[in-house]
């Protein structure tokens, strides 16, 4: 099969003849749609492949329900990627090759997205993203993406705003994972802190799926005086940071971080030292929407715990690709549907840019609150972000 560059297939009509080829090719197979979701199942990140897999369950409940899409079943199919780049780039080429996928939902490290792109856009196979925050996501010039999580550009200065204004805290430190989603957030953050007239005083990188051991890097903070741990990372590593802050005896140093931290796992990590953490998350979980208040309640009753973003938009991924193909959206042009559309899911209210990044999202602080995740209804005071913007 010959093979096109992003850029020489962008800019010419190879695009539209492999696009009108698309169709034939998934919905001829068994009348099925086929849908790849993408996202590490096994590995230190697999919490995320499985809030994929349950908030897919709970879409599939509703779709099937609906009778699917015009009577069609939509069906789905997982990829492990391991939370890995390379092996998120053997995916990619394994659901283009199959030829089968109307669109794929994934994936949700930014590393991994990033690394899957270009084989996505060789044939402009639909991507809908719940989760990679990364700006070179929807910055790199692939018109067949769309994303629901707020880009790590504007929710790094969110970070440092809820640091310094709403904390009152001036010295950050900040522990980063030394790939694309923890650099792109470290560098903005630091860009924020300084324009609020805050300072990093340290930071520092580790390997995701590796790095285990952050105790040197906790001493090294207290030493310079850190008063906010900002944690641009998983659960697994934020967790085990926390926990071994506390096993050195460092107490009563808040927490800042994404809502990569908003799992289970995080807390039982932490060994108790995640109380009072605030996580700054791309839905809001406790929400009054009617929507909302369902899914909440028969995860928490299904799984005893609270859904991560993964779960939520990936389940309302799959609502809405139902939603357009049942209205006479071809596969081909699932993105640009989107794009021109409003949709109301279980996280609220999406619209969609040119560039595929989604508008008018805001950030809801949830805690750790007696060992478990809780509502704090504070929203971000971003008092000084203006000369950013």
């Amino acid at each position: 099969m010959t093979r096109f560059g992003r850029r020489t297939l962008l800019k010419s009509g190879a695009a539209a003849a492999l696009l009108a080829a698309l169709p034939a090719r998934v919905l001829a197979q068994d009348g099925d749609i086929h849908i790849a979701i993408a996202g590490p199942m096994t590995g230190d990140s697999a919490s995320m492949g499985l809030n994929a897999q349950r908030g897919a369950a709970a879409a599939m409940e509703l779709i099937n329900a609906a009778g699917g899409v015009n009577g069609r079943k939509i069906v789905v199919e997982f990829f492990d990627d391991m939370g890995q780049p390379r092996e998120a780039a053997s995916v990619a080429r394994r659901i283009v090759d199959a030829g089968i996928y109307a669109a794929v939902i994934g994936h949700v490290n930014s590393s991994c997205t990033l690394a899957a792109m270009p084989i996505y856009a060789e044939t402009g196979l639909p991507v809908l993203c719940g989760s990679s925050s990364n700006s070179q996501v929807t910055e790199s010039g692939w018109t067949n993406i769309i994303r629901c999580t707020i880009r790590d550009d504007y929710g790094a200065q969110q970070y440092s705003a809820y640091a310094v204004n709403n904390l009152g805290k001036k010295k950050l430190g900040i522990l980063f994972a030394n790939d694309d989603f923890g650099r792109g957030l470290r560098d903005k953050m630091m860009t924020a802190a300084d324009a609020l007239g805050a300072e990093v005083v340290a930071d520092a990188g580790f390997t995701p799926n590796v790095d285990k051991d952050f105790s040197a890097i906790v001493t090294d903070f207290v030493a310079k005086g850190v008063e906010v741990f900002m944690l641009n990372c998983n659960y697994t590593e934020g967790g085990l940071f926390l926990g071994q802050a506390q096993s050195l005896g460092v107490s009563g140093i808040p927490t800042v971080g994404p809502d990569s931290l908003l799992y289970n796992e995080f807390i039982e990590l932490a060994q108790g030292a995640a109380e009072g953490a605030n996580v700054l998350a791309a839905y809001d979980p406790y929400s009054a929407n009617e929507k909302t208040v369902a899914f909440m309640t028969k995860f928490a009753a299904d799984y005893d715990a609270l859904p991560s973003q993964v779960a939520v938009f990936t389940c309302d991924l799959l609502m809405l690709v139902q939603t357009l193909m049942a209205g006479g959206t071809e596969a081909p042009d699932l993105i640009a549907a989107a794009k021109a559309a409003t949709f109301e899911g279980v996280g609220g209210t999406y619209n969609w840019n040119e560039k595929g990044d989604v508008e008018s999202r805001t950030f809801a602080v949830v805690t750790v609150k007696d060992g478990a995740f809780a509502s704090t209804g504070i929203t971000v005071d971003e008092t000084g972000l203006e000369v950013l913007r």
